[in-house]
């Protein structure tokens, strides 16, 4: 079988991240069922996460998952994508798996396991879909990306695929990746305070970044997103910003207001940052709009269509949904 990994196999377990506080996390947590939408789901612990300012209003449309190891439960659900028919993958972190919804956030499969061999994780920290459902998922502990290809998702069927050949790309603790519109799949190697570009034959376009608070510096960036412009946004957590770039990889803008401790993003028509109890909206040009919140420990933000936002809680082992469409209508 093919490699289906690029970047370097690396020994360093996910507790050596500078993730791992969110693996401290308490042992009672309520367990919640699969629920359909748009059925508004409400915790008996807690209200209802809501817009906090008044216009516009982004509309709550139910909760599902719960802590555990079944179907459709997760263990710190860092991170989340959809693919053009809504369905969901979220990288189920400390289950080292992808598990893979409904719209609805009906469990349909889930492929991976605990491991260091091609198809198996050792903390799975993102995912993105690309072009005829191939996979690409960031494997954490160890320090490398792996494909897959969806060969017949009414079998349940997955292989391992390798289009990327970058032997001499060495990540250290990859926590974040997204794909531009036409294909470039974008890399963020936290370990090296930097972001890189690959295009689809694995050969590296572009690398940017070193410690520091300068322009091109970063300090423990967690995420990257691209907008439908090709643009790029960087979640540089430890400098509390995002920082935004062009299709050729030059430095655009940065922005810091109405942010404490940056830590996921979705790019669209907007952008949606996860921000310690909330979730952050922002204009792509960084003007701030609103919050959604409060959550417990927001993790991964997806957007489907602009329509749908879908938020994981690592704390509540959940994904929150919420409707887009008056956001769209007051812009």
């Amino acid at each position: 079988m093919p490699n289906a990994t690029f970047g370097r196999l690396g020994q360093s377990p996910i507790t050596n991240f500078s993730l791992c506080f969110f693996l401290c996390l308490p042992l009672f947590v309520s367990f919640y069922s699969c629920r359909s939408l748009p059925k508004l789901v409400h915790s008996n612990s807690r209200t209802s996460p809501q817009l906090e300012s008044k216009e516009p209003t982004i509309s709550f449309v139910g909760e599902f998952g719960g802590i555990g190891q079944s179907a459709g439960q997760f263990l710190h659900p860092i991170d989340l994508a959809t693919d053009v028919n809504g369905l969901i993958y979220v990288a189920d972190m400390g289950n080292n798996r992808i598990q893979v919804l409904s719209p609805e956030g009906d469990f349909q499969y889930e492929f991976g396991c605990q491991g260091w061999q091609v198809g198996e994780f050792d903390g799975p920290t993102d995912i993105v879909v690309g072009d005829q459902l191939t996979l690409f998922c960031t494997d954490g502990g160890n320090n490398r990306v792996q494909t897959y290809r969806v060969i017949d998702s009414q079998l349940q069927l997955f292989s391992p695929h390798y289009p990327l050949k970058t032997d001499t790309n060495r990540l250290d603790q990859p926590t974040g990746i997204s794909r531009s519109p036409t294909g470039e799949i974008y890399v963020v190697d936290q370990g090296h305070h930097r972001w890189l570009k690959f295009d689809t034959s694995g050969r590296l376009l572009f690398q940017c970044g070193r410690y520091g608070d300068g322009i091109n510096q970063f300090n423990q960036p967690t995420d990257v997103a691209t907008d439908r412009d090709g643009n790029l946004y960087i979640v540089d957590s430890g400098n509390g910003r995002i920082k935004k770039y062009d299709f050729s990889g030059n430095f655009v803008m940065q922005w810091s207001e109405n942010l404490h401790y940056p830590n996921r993003i979705a790019a669209h028509d907007f952008i949606y940052v996860t921000d310690r109890q909330s979730v952050k909206v922002f204009t792509t040009i960084g003007t701030y709009i609103t919050e959604i919140g409060p959550f417990d420990q927001p993790a991964g933000v997806a957007t489907f269509e602009d329509r749908y936002l879908y938020v994981t809680d690592l704390l509540r082992n959940t994904i929150s949904v919420f409707d887009l469409k008056s956001v769209i209508s007051n812009q």
